[in-house]
């Protein structure tokens, strides 16, 4: 890697501003003479919507000042077929002399889709990148901060790669040495060096303060906050400097009305425990602005404030109003057209920070007012869960019932747990296998064992959310427990969520692999325990794929702000459920600024032609008209069971179709 290259990487949960601030600071150290790449690794790409420029996985030049800046969003897939194609002969070397694959078993596995494979290949695209040529900065707009911590660990996935590679081919050593004296290295063992030096080097990289800084964006919201203080201690637990804070959309100090003053005092508060929570970092603060950034002009803008540190202004007037008094009275009737009787799954997906999260929990909290009897669980997949927060309640990897809210339950699943579970199952039937195959043998097995044993190391690191979505099937089902009459599913942002729910088809040719490949080798390691897990797994996969494709089963809940860059992102995740043969029910347009002062006037002005714009956008996107839910901002964010069925009872419900 050239050494005079730095790397800033921005973080943060989905929504906050990341994308802009990266291309902000892109463009003011590009303009400051340097030579810059701006990078966008997360699979939900909005950077060139910030850019306003049609970017792809090639590098496209941005006009600049001075200096020279390029900009490109990463196609992991296209990328880590770059890079097997490069090692596809000494892989399969490499699985002859470790492994009773032939290279047509070896070709057929490397040709399926890898789940996880923008955090596999993300940090070696980004050395690619930084090397092809001079470069005196790297800028990385990541994904949304779980998917985020995933990719930065990607060091340790490499080494451990290498190291069952390496274990693969200590057999073949073996023998060379004991039969021939000697080893003679070739392009397998370089392979294996090669795989071993670049984890090294990431590893160093990220940990080097002088080389790679992390700035982490935040909006001054208590849940987001809370998002914050894990992602930052996680980082850091891992060695990875975070020298910055930038809070986003801070509410201007003047021309408040009673919605702003609010938000002030909000964020007062938010932004009051910054310094105690991260001591030692630079904070900067940037205020809300009337117009979403777009483009080179306006991003210089905020590159210039960026630049600036500073506080907001006095402290705002405390108004705290109690809205408890106010009724709640009966839940919407709108829930049953949301939701219709026979509905298993309602998941809500969408751009991260648009709240999603809020959205799933009123809605889950509703549909069990208007169904006492159904049995309903809220299970969140994002890896950097927030439904305990927005219920108010502390969660973990098991089934809660909710304080307050009679047949309801909660879960944050931990999908690395899950993979964990059946990683040990896994090498206990290799164990199995190869206890049996010593019992009379005439040949050591140890080598093969080690290898099989350690083979599922090389999962992709997507493959946990397949294990932890099973766990739908096992709630639906109730194999293991009463089943549920309705899972809501607060997914992780866009990106991610489209690879969740492509995950049973990609599973699947997975698991049809490994089984053609087991029978093709029963009569040498037999089949044990292992088959029938896997035929298991694949019927819950078939069964799931289906349950997922039936609209009168499943819907998917569109979650939107009403700004251009989310609006963009939308189109794209109706598009990508349109193609996945997945339902949407609605689209539901949250944080719609109320008429107030004239700042709040001005906002919602622009947030009507938003709306009337991305009505027509999810058309064109889904091939047809979709009905509409608006949710009003609120200060403060609803939090706890009883705001949230009073914040749900303000959404309005257009029940026409869009357009009609």
């Amino acid at each position: 890697m050239t050494p005079a290259a730095t790397f800033r990487f921005f973080g943060g949960k989905g929504g906050v501003g990341k994308t802009t601030a990266a291309a902000a600071i892109a463009l003011a150290a590009a303009e400051s003479g340097r030579r810059v790449v701006l990078v966008s690794t997360d699979p939900a790409h909005s950077l060139g919507d910030a850019l306003e420029r049609r970017l792809s996985a090639r590098l496209t030049r941005i006009v600049t000042r001075r200096g020279a800046l390029a900009a490109v969003e990463l196609d992991a897939d296209r990328a880590l077929e770059r890079w097997l194609a490069a090692r596809r002969r000494p892989l399969r070397t490499i699985a002859a002399r470790g492994t009773y694959l032939d290279e047509d078993d070896v070709d057929r596995l490397l040709a399926l889709s890898l789940p996880g494979v923008d955090e596999l290949i993300g940090l070696i695209e980004l050395h690619r990148l930084a090397t092809a040529t001079p470069r005196d900065q790297v800028v990385v707009d990541t994904a949304p901060t779980g998917h985020t911590l995933r990719l930065l660990a990607m060091p340790d996935t490499l080494a451990r790669i290498a190291g069952v590679l390496a274990d693969m081919l200590a057999k073949h050593q073996f023998l060379g040495e004991s039969l021939a004296g000697s080893h003679r290295r070739d392009a397998a063992d370089a392979l294996v060096a090669e795989i071993e030096g670049e984890a090294r080097a990431l590893h160093a990289l990220l940990r080097d303060p002088a080389r790679c800084r992390f700035t982490w964006v935040l909006l001054p919201e208590p849940l987001v906050l809370e998002e914050t203080r894990d992602g930052v201690r996680a980082l850091e637990d891992a060695g990875i400097t975070v020298d910055e804070i930038v809070v986003n959309r801070v509410t201007p100090a003047r021309g408040r009305c009673e919605l702003c003053a609010a938000r002030a005092v909000v964020e007062h508060d938010v932004i009051g425990q910054l310094s105690a929570l991260f001591p030692g970092r630079r904070l900067v603060l940037l205020p809300a602005l009337d117009r979403e950034p777009r483009g080179t002009a306006p991003l210089r803008r905020v590159g210039a404030a960026l630049a600036r540190s500073g506080r907001a202004g006095g402290a705002p007037r405390r108004d705290r109003r109690d809205a408890r008094a106010t009724s709640l009275g009966p839940a919407p009737e709108w829930l049953d057209v949301l939701a219709p009787p026979g509905v298993r799954v309602l998941a809500f997906a969408g751009k991260g920070g648009v709240g999603k999260t809020t959205a799933a929990a009123a809605v889950a909290l509703a549909l069990a007012e208007r169904r006492p009897q159904a049995r309903l669980l809220a299970l969140s997949t994002d890896p950097a869960h927030s439904l305990g927060d927005a219920l108010g309640v502390s969660l973990a990897d098991d089934e809660r019932p909710l304080p307050g809210a009679p047949g309801v339950f909660a879960r944050e699943l931990d999908a690395a747990a899950a993979f964990a579970v059946r990683r040990e199952r896994y090498r206990a039937s290799v164990d199995e296998v190869f206890d049996a195959l010593l019992r009379g043998s005439r040949f050591d097995v140890a080598y093969d064992r080690d290898v099989v044993r350690e083979l599922i190391d090389l999962a992709p690191p997507g493959l946990d959310e397949l294990f932890g979505i099973l766990s739908l099937v096992d709630a639906l089902l109730g194999r293991e427990r009463t089943a549920y009459d309705i899972v809501v599913l607060d997914t992780a942002p866009t990106g991610h969520a489209l690879r969740l729910l492509a995950m049973p088809d990609a599973a699947l040719e997975w698991v049809h692999a490994l089984l053609a490949i087991l029978l093709k080798y029963r009569a040498v390691v037999g089949l044990g325990e292992l088959a029938s897990d896997l035929l298991q797994v694949a019927r819950d996969l078939r069964e799931l794929a289906a349950l997922l494709r039936d609209p009168a089963r499943t819907r998917v809940v569109a979650v939107t702000r009403p700004a251009a860059l989310p609006r963009l992102e939308t189109a794209r995740l109706v598009r990508g459920l349109r193609r996945l043969g997945i339902a949407v029910g609605a689209v539901l347009v949250n944080a719609v600024t109320p008429p107030g002062c004239d700042r709040c006037r001005r906002a919602a002005a622009t947030e009507r032609r938003e709306i009337t714009a991305l009505a027509a956008a999810v058309r064109s996107a889904g091939g047809r008209r979709y009905a509409m839910i608006s949710a009003p901002m609120e200060a403060p964010p609803p939090r706890g069971v009883a705001s949230l069925a009073r914040w749900l009872r303000r959404w309005r419900w257009d029940e026409r179709p869009q357009g009609e």
